[in-house]
């Protein structure tokens, strides 16, 4: 086997795995199968072992000596000190797209959220998360900082997973894309400011909404805040 071939093996493999983990399939706290996944994904066990490396290197799995491989499971702590962090480096972020993103930008930007809603809509929560990830991602890029980019690609793939408890709420989804709307408006007005703070207040929403499901208060998430009716989708050109 060529090296690029090996490489596309490992690709292939890491990828199939993060994508189980992301989606659920493995839970946060399961134990990892290296038989049941070299058969399912038809490869030998050094390329399992591999992506169970990086992804440890990742923190999002758990080795446990003499035992074996485990699926990360977050504390609230640890919950909260993520999405701290990710308030902070994304608000800096869009403060930095603002000074780049063009008119082309913004109808890409436009187009990732009219597909959101209409995975919404249609009760499609995956394809509904993977276009939010798109937007947040979409916009770190435009920061131009390389070493934002970076960081939040990392932190990025740790709270996928809390994203995906969070979208399970009856109402957040629908206010998350109103957010969303509302980012956007600010970008389409270059306004740095006021940008940052619905970023700010957009990913303190998420962390609530997704603390209280992981303390069991479900009842709780939407005490307090103000009612939004419905995410709006945009006429596309």
């Amino acid at each position: 086997m060529s090296l690029n071939e090996h490489l596309t093996v490992r690709e292939r493999t890491y990828q199939a795995v993060l994508q189980m983990i992301l989606s659920g399939e493995l839970a946060p706290g399961a134990a990892i199968d290296e038989r049941a996944l070299i058969n399912r994904l038809d490869v030998s066990r050094t390329p399992i072992r591999e992506a169970i490396g990086v992804l440890a290197k990742e923190g999002l799995v758990e080795i446990e000596p003499y035992r074996g491989f485990r699926v990360r499971r977050f504390t609230l702590k640890e919950v909260s000190d993520l999405y701290e962090l990710r308030r902070a480096l994304e608000s800096f972020a869009i403060r930095l797209a603002v000074e780049h993103i063009s008119n082309a930008h913004i109808a890409k930007l436009q187009t990732i959220l009219n597909a959101g809603v209409d995975a919404l809509e249609a009760g499609q929560m995956q394809a509904y998360g993977a276009h939010d990830q798109d937007f947040h991602e979409l916009i770190a890029e435009l920061s131009g900082n390389i070493a934002l980019i970076d960081t939040l690609g990392r932190l990025s793939r740790q709270i996928q997973i809390c994203r995906m408890i969070a979208n399970k709420s009856p109402e957040f989804p629908k206010r998350a894309a109103i957010e969303r709307d509302e980012i956007l408006d600010a970008l389409m007005a270059r306004d740095a400011d006021r940008a940052a703070k619905l970023m700010d207040a957009h990913i303190l929403d998420v962390q609530q909404t997704l603390l209280q499901q992981l303390s069991g208060n479900l009842n709780v998430a939407n005490d307090g805040a103000p009612r939004k009716s419905a995410p709006r989708k945009k006429q596309r050109d």
